[in-house]
């Protein structure tokens, strides 16, 4: 075995390393910046977590990473665990990032001993090199042994792996300069007492800003999830368990109306005036605009886009309602069923979202907006994987998607239509739920873009309402 250097954090920062990640980084799902190796990589934080003693096997810390791009225009900075070891006893596969004489640089989450000791440390609600590790009331004693890991393997932005079948451990890879909305979020609804959330059991922070590193909460093995469940229903497989999904659909919309009153409740609500609306809608037309520049196929539905977004500063109290804390990015792939209920996950908002927006108070139209978009996205993932005659497969993925959205719908407003101001203005969220849609497919996954354009052509021609 190969000794490790007794300052691991002096050889992150090296040269080497910083090669490495500017290679590795763009590779990552995660990396918000383009596919080409980066110009610029610093290391400006290395935070140990576990030993570094001259004969420990390998040792890991979190380290902070700014990037630029290229053109040096956009930086960034992105949190990334990594281990260092003997390269004969590294992990394999694309996670190695540099090699360093003998030793190899690696990322982390593919090492269980790593993984575990982030585990047990936030059980044991430990604080060492800069990093607080904070465990929640009732977490139970640590694991004895080392767990088996495994990748969740669903995320865009973020990092998540099982331990034992017990744990998940989420990894924010940019961490702001406080605490996650996530994690704010997850504990306002708890002190609650929602049912709708998972059992929350430790956060990992940086000691001096108090950033969000990771949290760690409760596995669920037999919850399945809500993307997963709603693709396979539109395909209509067949499965008993699917032959109550109009009922399910509507428990979804029931629970997250229940969240929805949980976080008014304790997160503080706030009445809306005429300056949320304008708010709101120099919103919708800032992010339009932002998508115009990058996104050419949006130029021919900019005329409609800006009159909707623009007819919402003239919506009033008495028509919308009150704003407070939201989900901010709800879709389908961030729910569980269960045996007793549906379970809401994830509450940072949008990727692209600055932090202050994620934060603040918004409409729960919001997040109405971004679940009925998610119905239209599960039945074209559905039509994709069954092939029809042409022109079938869109006829039948619209007829399930407005199903769909009508019983989330009826049990969202526990029966109760909508009237003609809160109508108007969820119309004016999903035109921009769908603008923010093909403004991120365009950047992350272009095959995607024509769902949510599909959606604004349709939208646009049909009378609002």
């Amino acid at each position: 075995m190969t000794a490790l250097p007794l300052s691991v954090a002096a050889m992150l920062r090296s040269t080497e390393v910083g090669r490495g990640l500017a290679t590795w980084l763009p590779k990552q799902r995660w990396f918000a910046g383009g596919s080409a190796p980066l110009t610029e990589v610093s290391v400006h934080g290395v935070h140990r977590f576990a030993s570094s003693a001259p004969d420990a096997a390998s040792t890991g810390a979190f380290v902070l990473v700014r990037a630029r791009d290229g053109g040096g225009a956009d930086e960034a900075t992105y949190l990334v665990p990594l281990g260092v070891r003997d390269a004969a006893g590294a992990p394999a596969g694309d996670g190695v990032v540099a090699h360093v004489g003998a030793l190899a640089v690696y990322d982390a989450l593919d090492d269980p001993a790593l993984v575990n000791a982030l585990i047990r440390h936030t059980v044991q609600g430990r604080a060492m090199d800069g990093v607080r590790y904070r465990p929640e009331s009732g977490v139970g004693a640590p694991p004895g042994t080392d767990l088996a890991v495994r990748p969740l393997g669903t995320e865009q932005s973020n990092s998540s792996v099982v331990a034992g079948e017990e744990y998940i451990l989420k990894l924010f890879r940019r961490p702001g300069s406080g605490p996650s909305t996530d994690l704010t979020v997850h504990r306002l609804l708890r002190d609650a007492g929602s049912p709708h959330v998972t059992p929350l059991l430790g956060a990992v922070e940086d000691a001096a800003t108090g950033a969000t590193f990771a949290t760690i909460q409760r596995y669920l093995p037999d919850a399945t999830d809500g993307w997963a469940f709603a693709v396979a229903a539109a395909q209509g497989d067949g499965d008993p368990s699917h032959r109550d999904f109009p009922e399910q659909i509507r428990h979804l919309g029931a629970a997250v109306a229940a969240v929805h009153r949980d976080l008014a409740g304790s997160g503080g609500r706030v009445v809306m005036g005429p300056d949320d609306y304008l708010r709101m809608s120099e919103g919708f037309l800032r992010r339009l605009e932002r998508a115009l520049k990058q996104c050419a196929q949006l130029e021919p539905l900019a005329a409609p886009l800006r009159e909707t977004f623009a007819s919402v500063a003239a919506l009033r109290p008495a028509e919308a309602g009150i704003a407070h804390p939201i989900h901010g990015d709800l879709h389908l792939g961030q729910t569980l069923r269960t045996g007793t209920g549906w379970l809401l996950l994830d509450f940072e908002g949008e990727p692209l979202a600055d932090p202050a927006e994620r934060a603040g108070r918004h409409s729960p139209l919001r997040d109405v907006a971004g679940m009925l978009r998610s119905f239209d996205y599960a039945a074209h993932q559905a039509a994709a994987e069954q092939p029809a005659p042409d022109g079938v497969e869109e006829d039948r993925a619209r007829c399930w998607a407005l199903r769909t959205r009508r019983e989330f719908l009826q049990g969202y407003t526990a029966g109760r239509p909508l009237d003609s101001g809160p109508r108007a203005l969820l119309r004016a969220c999903e035109l921009d739920k769908a603008v923010y849609e093909v403004l991120y497919e365009t950047q992350h996954r272009p095959l995607w873009a024509w769902i949510p354009l599909g959606a604004l052509q349709q939208e646009l021609a049909a009378a609002p309402g």
